[in-house]
């Protein structure tokens, strides 16, 4: 009869054990919280033309600041504004192509890196739900202005056109995906350590993400997530098509919810077409390497 009692009791304490297994990941923060993102991205594009292989590297360097500046009952609003940016481009036919460094005082006759310059401090405002996913950035056009405004003696139409072609990259919308790529990282439900859960990026670039809980503990999570990713972009000359996949590892702070470190790599292939040689099209791949760490 003992023998009867102790496996129900223990039944019940594995039950119950697996009911308090089930951890609840999100973002939680308070006013005034202050976090400082350090990001560094390498991306190599190549293209095979005719025998002959293009080689492209870009290189992506950002420190931004986010500031929670209130919480709306579940949603968290936080100011957010570059301290620094840095982009080069090279080119193994071509050489380098840019070469941007916020940190160094631009030249006035360096338009581009004046342009640039202007991303530095001018802040936007992001709402984010206890998951990551982003349900707004407004105040964008603070960095177009700031952009086009750190140029001088330009005439209206110039300006025009800098407003025209900065607005491209810098937007609301395009925001959105760029940041929520980091952000969007946790679950609507409860999961126990090496439970899964799916979710996706849209916009250009998108991601359909299987998400696992690797780890919990007091100070950290550990998560880790494969995903099939797409892109499609489409510049004044050349449509890019390409698929294939992306790996994440990321861990963050159990209190907070947010990264320490992660890193994203992206493996793709497809086509380029190049619409003023008659839409010819270019194999392309794609290689990247994304780390996001907090300072």
């Amino acid at each position: 009869m003992k023998s009867i009692y102790y496996l129900v009791f223990f039944l019940s304490f594995v039950s119950l054990y697996n009911v308090a297994a089930q951890e609840k990941l999100q973002y939680n923060f308070k006013k005034g919280d202050v976090f400082m993102i350090e990001q560094n991205a390498i991306q190599n594009i190549t293209q095979n033309i005719d025998d002959s292989e293009h080689l492209m590297t870009n290189t992506v360097y950002g420190i931004f600041k986010m500031e929670v500046v209130n919480v709306l009952g579940s949603k968290f609003v936080l100011d957010v504004n570059f301290e620094t940016f840095k982009l080069k481009i090279d080119s193994n036919l071509y050489g380098a192509l840019s070469d941007i460094d916020t940190s160094i005082p631009a030249n006035d006759d360096n338009v581009e890196a004046k342009i640039f310059e202007g991303l530095v401090g001018p802040k936007f405002q992001m709402v984010l739900l206890p998951t990551g996913e982003i349900e707004s950035i407004t105040g964008t056009e603070n960095l177009v202005e700031g952009m086009i405004n750190n140029v001088e003696d330009i005439d209206d139409f110039t300006k025009a056109m800098m407003r025209k072609s900065v607005e491209k990259e810098f937007n609301n919308h395009d925001m959105v995906e760029s940041m929520q790529q980091f952000t969007f990282i946790y679950p609507e439900k409860s999961v126990k350590t090496n439970e899964t859960w799916e979710n996706t990026y849209t916009g250009d670039f998108t991601a359909n993400n299987t998400w696992k809980l690797m780890n919990y503990s007091k100070t950290n999570i550990n998560l880790e997530s494969d995903a099939i990713i797409n892109l499609n972009t489409t510049e004044d000359s050349v449509i890019m098509e390409l698929s294939g996949n992306q790996k994440t590892k990321a861990v963050t702070k159990t209190a907070t919810g947010f990264i320490e470190t992660m890193t994203v790599t992206q493996q793709l292939e497809g086509v380029s077409i190049a619409l003023n040689m008659n839409n010819i099209e270019i194999p392309t791949t794609l290689t990247s390497t994304i780390t996001y760490k907090s300072l």
